[in-house]
């Protein structure tokens, strides 16, 4: 489809100059004026959607109410003879920033904190009347002798103080990403409602690529960059740029905060915090506060874990099984092959007493200690015993390897109350198993779950850990699932639950328990997070 010579009587079409993922823009003139603008057009593929050629003409509204200095203005929209819808723009002379990183390299920090001292003037303008720019990106960065403008609002979202529409949706109908990945908060990720606090987090990823020369993550998927963007933390700026200010380092860590509500309140401090960052400091190089990977991490560490919860399961929804692209060069976890049903006869408990005293003399001759030496149980062993001890009731039972030698994980149902507990027992040398501990499985809002346990070794130390699911059925279809990692060694267990958002809607939700956001529950969350990346979407 191809677009006039001529757009509205007095606009001439010269040259295209740039496609977006919404439009393709064109260089032209205006035939009386003589004047240079750009005029952005609805790709062809969009025209006849409703939604998207609404959201394209609500672009020319919002660009229409921001009038700085440093934004490129809109002077004119309309509607092409096949009905593709049309802006016309200021047309801004210049290198964009992207150009200008192709070209030169890194920017030295005092440069860097400039550009983005002038893009937090047009921000704080924008957001004072609810726009937010949601696309902040190197492409969208004109430079040029009056310093920075900042190009397509296009995107741009009325905030709630508007009339317009306030929901925020990670795609259209027509399946567009809305924004840009390498550049999108972790809100926008996932589909969250997205605020002025947005467009800080991508001007903290504007500044650290102009620091470092690349953006914090990036990946040949965009899948994978979104997951990252949304669950990981930057890795450290002084990592890369040791030379770089430690003060400055630190500001764009803040602006790269996972939670909203750990960057800067506005677009005005964030300007102070930055020019604050690089001013000559009576303190010695040597004395400045690194900002270490834990001191990062530090900025995310009063995240909600209703916000965490929302991350982990729209971005499940949004990616499903792409998120295996990303994290399959991460060590997985394994399942203790000791759970295996294996016949109960002498010859199988012989066979597995030589196993592992072969298992302990190895690890002897070798320099790492190995788990003591014992008798895996089957399952159908490890269900009798467990049977006996609980008096009935057990679900589900399994070998369980800890310190102090054999134990038996048991998921029991009692028959009066119909709760169902995890128990453990352990079994000490010359004596009988007995309940060292029991968790409730049943909490988080499950009633009459049906219940299921494995055992996993998910540090590898040799010693495993029991992973219980819980199905809860409704309505013919399983609709409320809790996943419970116990870790006998520590005696904690961590916790998610992953329900639909209502009874009408299909976007699954989660609640996580507390301790499951501490750092030394990383690779237990992990597990919690891969098991619950497996709920389908649609239930």
């Amino acid at each position: 489809m191809d677009t006039p010579h001529v757009i509205a009587g007095r606009f001439r079409v010269e040259c295209e100059i740039g496609k977006g993922g919404m439009g393709t823009v064109y260089r032209a003139s205006h035939l009386e004026l003589g004047r240079a603008v750009a005029i952005k057009v609805l790709k062809p593929e969009f025209a006849a959607d409703k939604v998207v050629a609404e959201r394209f003409m609500r672009e020319a509204r919002t660009m229409a109410k921001l009038r700085h200095s440093r934004a490129a203005m809109i002077f004119d929209a309309g509607k092409l003879p096949d009905g593709r819808p049309f802006i016309v723009m200021e047309h801004v002379a210049g290198l964009t920033l992207a150009e200008t990183l192709a070209r030169e390299g890194r920017f030295k920090p005092e440069r860097a904190v400039r550009v983005a001292a002038e893009i937090c003037d047009v921000l704080a303008e924008a957001h004072s009347l609810g726009i937010v720019h949601r696309d902040l990106k190197p492409s969208n960065i004109m430079l040029n002798e009056r310093g920075v403008c900042v190009l397509d609002f296009g995107i741009a979202k009325v905030l709630a103080t508007s009339a317009e529409e306030t929901r925020t949706h990670a795609t259209t109908v027509s399946g567009l990403i809305i924004g840009t990945p390498r550049y999108m908060s972790p809100e926008q990720c996932i589909g969250q409602r997205v605020g002025p606090e947005s467009d800080l987090y991508s001007l903290g990823v504007l500044l650290y690529e102009m620091l470092a020369g690349r953006p914090p993550f990036t990946d040949q998927l965009a899948s994978a960059v979104l997951v990252k963007q949304a669950t990981a933390a930057a890795p450290p700026l002084v990592a890369l740029c040791p030379e770089i200010p430690r003060p400055l380092a630190l500001a764009v860590h803040t602006l790269l905060a996972k939670n909203p509500s750990n960057r800067p309140r506005n677009a005005a401090n964030s300007r102070s915090m930055l020019e604050k960052s690089i001013a000559k400091s009576k303190l010695p190089a040597e004395m400045w506060p690194t900002p270490f990977a834990s001191t990062i991490a530090a900025l995310d560490a009063g995240s909600s874990a209703a916000f965490r919860s929302a991350t982990v399961f729209a971005l499940t929804i949004m990616l499903g099984g792409l998120l295996f692209a990303w994290s399959h060069n991460r060590r997985p976890a394994r399942i203790d092959a000791s759970i295996a049903n294996q016949p109960h006869n002498e010859n199988a408990l012989t066979r597995r007493t030589k196993e592992a005293e072969e298992a302990t003399a190895r690890a002897a001759r070798g320099s790492t200690p190995a788990a003591p030496p014992v008798v895996a149980l089957s399952h159908s062993e490890a269900q009798a015993i467990a049977t006996s001890v609980l008096h009935g009731g057990v679900a589900d039972a399994h070998f369980l390897r800890v310190r102090s030698g054999q134990a038996i994980a048991a998921v029991h149902r009692q028959p009066r109350s119909g709760a169902t507990w995890l128990y453990v027992l352990e079994g000490r040398r010359g004596k009988s198993f007995r309940v060292t501990s029991r968790r409730s499985l049943d909490a988080g809002g499950l009633h009459a779950a049906r219940w299921a346990a494995e055992v996993v070794d998910l540090d590898g130390d040799g010693y495993g850990e029991v992973l219980c699911t819980g199905e809860e059925k409704r309505r013919g279809d399983w609709q409320n699932r809790r996943f419970v990692l116990y870790v006998p060694r520590a005696r904690q267990s961590y916790s998610v639950r992953v329900a639909p958002e209502n009874r009408l809607s299909k976007r699954m939700l989660a609640t996580w328990s507390s301790n499951s956001m501490s750092n030394n529950a990383r690779i237990f969350r992990r597990a919690l997070y891969q098991r619950a990346a497996s709920v389908p979407r649609t239930l």
